[in-house]
């Protein structure tokens, strides 16, 4: 059920962000329901793969969105799947839609895919500590190690789950590719990140990696919703709405960390899983 929603949510999250944007800056803006119509455009498009890729290019998009969808199901922002340890199961289905992700540009054969799979593996590698720490720690802090056992934020832990909030907010930044870490608009060689191993597709297989996109910062905000008291449903659509505005600030009057800078912006995702982790062990 969390799936469905994330999956009918996603183009009204990203059509909100452009329209922000858009209205930030004194222009008029389309609609936010602009990107569902987008993305049908695109889906009813003909499925074609680069030339001489192999069928990879098809399983990448496919797998990119299965992973975060089925990733999904572990939030038990709905009725869902849940055991100890669903936390670590939900990361690595996220990263293996990722890694087949990074194998159709690679498969392309396209130099810029090359160079986008390089640097988001890179970036994955630096933020996945952090945000395992995060989590751990949460999970400790918590009943039954799993997603349904998260403790929700009080007096008695608000330190250790303002650091996991404060991780996950890196990481939702990282994972959707999102400013300061990529800029989802560019299209100069020098600073794309994400983009840069989307050149060669379009049609269905565009829509496929956009919807995966989406659902995955849909995917850390249901997880920042889980640790904050209230209805489970309000609260997300409540940081759900929080994200749209801090992204449409951010990428309006912010501006992207050079390349080089970026493993100084992810260590702090690293920095706050430690102490967090700390927190949660020591019980400060």
């Amino acid at each position: 059920m969390t799936a469905l929603l994330f999956l009918l949510l996603a183009p009204l999250f990203g059509g909100s962000v452009k329209w922000l944007k858009a209205r930030l800056t004194h222009r008029q803006g389309a609609s936010p329901l602009l990107e569902y119509r987008n993305l049908a455009k695109l889906l009813s498009k003909a499925w074609v793969r680069p030339g001489l890729s192999t069928p990879v290019s098809l399983l990448g998009p496919t797998l990119a969105l299965l992973g975060a969808l089925a990733a999904a199901l572990f939030l038990p922002l709905l009725p869902g799947l849940s055991f100890a340890g669903d936390f670590l199961v939900a990361l690595y289905l996220l990263n293996l839609g990722r890694f087949f992700q990074m194998l159709a540009a690679l498969d392309t054969g396209s130099a810029f895919g090359a160079q986008g799979s390089y640097r988001e593996g890179l970036v994955t590698i630096l933020a996945e500590p952090g945000t395992l720490m995060a989590l751990g720690a949460a999970a400790l802090a918590g009943e039954g190690l799993g997603l349904a056992g998260l403790p929700v934020l009080g007096p008695e832990n608000a330190l250790v789950l303002l650091l996991v909030l404060a991780s996950l907010a890196v990481a939702l930044l990282a994972e959707g590719a999102r400013m300061p870490v990529d800029d989802p608009t560019t299209h100069l060689e020098l600073t794309m990140v994400h983009e840069a191993q989307l050149l060669d597709h379009g049609g269905p297989l565009l829509a496929l990696y956009e919807l995966a996109a989406a659902v995955k910062m849909l995917f850390y905000a249901g997880l920042m919703a889980l640790l904050l008291p209230g209805p489970k449903v309000l609260v997300f659509m409540g940081v759900v709405l929080a994200w749209v505005l801090v992204l449409g600030y951010l990428e309006t009057f912010g501006v992207k960390l050079r390349y080089l800078r970026l493993p100084d912006f992810l260590s702090y995702n690293t920095l706050f899983g430690v102490l967090a982790l700390l927190g949660a062990i020591w019980k400060f």
